[in-house]
C-alpha cells in the first residue's frame, strides 16, 4: 500500500509544480501581450511578441489539462454513471480512465513521433528550435497519463466511504 501512496504523493507534486508553471506562464504571456498593446500604440509593433504568447498558451493548456484531468474538473457525462450501483459505477470510472490512459499513450507515442520529425525547423520570430514547443504534447500526455493510473490506483484501493 506504501507503493500506492508514494505514487499519489508523486501525482499531486507535479500537480503543484504544473500549476505553479501555469500561473506563471499566464502571468507572462499577460505581460508580453500587455507590452506588444503598448509598444504596438507608442512605438514599433514587436515582431516576436505574438509568437511567444502563443507559445507560452500551448504549454500553459497541455500542462493546464493535466491539473484538469488530476481534480476532475474536466466536462464528463456522468447521467448514466450516477444510475449505476455502487460496484459497477466504480468499474465505470476506472474503466474511463483506462481508455484515457490509452488515448494520452497514442498522444505520447505521436507526439514524440512529430517532435522528431519536426523538431529541426525553427520558429519564425523567435528561431527556437520547434522540438520545444512539439514537446508539450508528449510532456503534457505524459502527466495525463501519470494522473489517469493514480485515478484507477484510487479507484482500486481507496476505502468504501471515500470512493463516494
Amino acid at each position: 500500500m506504501s507503493v500506492i501512496t508514494n505514487y499519489r504523493k508523486l501525482s499531486n507534486a507535479i500537480n503543484k509544480v504544473c500549476l505553479t508553471i501555469c500561473v506563471a506562464l499566464l502571468g507572462a504571456m499577460v505581460v508580453v501581450t500587455f507590452v506588444q498593446i503598448i509598444c504596438r500604440v507608442f512605438f514599433t509593433a514587436l515582431s516576436w511578441s505574438e509568437e511567444l504568447a502563443r507559445y507560452f498558451l500551448i504549454w500553459a493548456s497541455l500542462l493546464g489539462a493535466g491539473c484538469v484531468y488530476k481534480s476532475g474538473s474536466n466536462i464528463a457525462v456522468l447521467f448514466l454513471q450516477g444510475l449505476l450501483p455502487g460496484k459497477l459505477k466504480s468499474f465505470a470510472k476506472i474503466l474511463v480512465h483506462i481508455l484515457c490512459g490509452f488515448f494520452f499513450a497514442l498522444a505520447i507515442y505521436h507526439g514524440f513521433r512529430y517532435m522528431g520529425l519536426m523538431g529541426t525547423q525553427k520558429s519564425a520570430a523567435l528561431h527556437i528550435p520547434m522540438r520545444y514547443m512539439y514537446l508539450a504534447v508528449p510532456l503534457g500526455c505524459s502527466i495525463m497519463e501519470i494522473h489517469a493510473l493514480d485515478a484507477i490506483l484510487g479507484e482500486i484501493f481507496a476505502k468504501g466511504e471515500e470512493k463516494q
